[in-house]
């Protein structure tokens, strides 16, 4: 038996999820933990995490040191995605990570992330063929599925902070900036072959934000068109009407509505019919992968050494 701690470094939140993995491989969760130190917002002009929000990661785990250290981990695996993977101070915090507070970060690729998705996703969706979206803060990664074989994958920079950011921080978008938007989300989905897919499934803290609004638990299948109401009152509110709305996060409520524009428009432009929200993330891929390789007895863990020909070709 062994117990292994699993930190995702994001844009908005820093998480860690404790584990608790038995001889046979089950596994029992015993606590999740989150910091929100929106390392994405603010940054120099330089592209590097600023000072305040630096301090505030790296007290963060700190936080979760001790917490790890009095659970008696045994394993700890510590990834960073979007925020840390552009910023052009990413080595400072990698470093000072490690020396303050003794945790080892492994930045992953973008196709990497969406990968440890799939994994995650796969666990709870038993359609053979769907796409799968995670929109986080700094990127927002995007899958192809079919005959549950992962076919295409893509990451591109446009997470909800990102696209905040980019139209200047804006206290209620228009038409125009909403068009902008959404001409730069189709010119990146330009790679992805496949046209029509009648499924998708939600992963990320904008799209679980958006259910919790709704009032829909996570299993629940929702059309097209019950989430396109909420979408397009989220998008054309202002901030003040979104934070009066139930469960809004006040938090995420100022790049809550940018936020929802990849997905708006990739429902319509794959003509998805039916929508799931998906509770697993990186974490829970990231798990799954390291059962496997206990399984197979190989060392050492979790190298991420994905290459572009790694995943089934369409």
């Amino acid at each position: 038996m062994q117990k292994i701690a699993l930190i995702d470094i994001g844009s908005n939140s820093i998480r860690m999820a404790l584990y608790q993995i038995d001889d046979q491989y089950q596994v029992q969760e015993i606590q999740r933990y989150r910091e929100f130190v929106q390392l994405a917002k603010n940054r120099t002009t330089t592209g590097a995490i600023n000072s305040a929000n630096f301090q505030a990661g790296i007290q963060a785990l700190r936080k979760f040191q001790t917490i790890i250290k009095s659970h008696r981990i045994q394993q700890v695996v510590a990834t960073a995605t979007e925020a840390v993977r552009k910023a052009s101070n990413q080595s400072a915090f990698i470093q000072t990570a490690q020396q303050v507070a003794d945790i080892k970060i492994t930045v992953l690729t973008g196709q990497q992330e969406a990968y440890y998705d799939f994994l995650a996703v796969q666990q709870s969706c038993l359609q053979a063929d769907f796409l799968f979206l995670d929109t986080g803060g700094g990127s927002f990664e995007l899958g192809v599925v079919q005959q549950r074989r992962l076919q295409q994958t893509g990451s591109w920079p446009w997470g909800a902070v990102n696209l905040f950011d980019l139209l200047q921080q804006p206290q209620q978008l228009n038409a125009a900036q909403q068009s902008q938007i959404r001409s730069l989300i189709l010119t990146s989905l330009q790679s992805i072959s496949h046209k029509t897919i009648s499924h998708l499934v939600m992963l990320g803290g904008v799209h679980r934000c958006l259910m919790e609004i709704i009032g829909a638990s996570p299993a629940t299948w929702l059309t097209r068109k019950q989430l396109q109401k909420w979408i397009v009152k989220i998008i054309n509110n202002s901030l003040a009407e979104n934070l009066k709305l139930s469960q809004m996060e006040p938090q995420r409520a100022p790049f809550m509505p940018v936020g929802l524009l990849p997905l708006a428009t990739i429902m319509e432009h794959f003509q998805v019919q039916q929508v799931q929200f998906c509770r697993n993330g990186l974490r829970e891929g990231i798990l799954v992968e390291y059962i496997r390789q206990l399984k197979h007895q190989q060392t050492p863990f979790l190298s991420f050494n994905l290459k572009d020909n790694s995943l089934p070709k369409s």
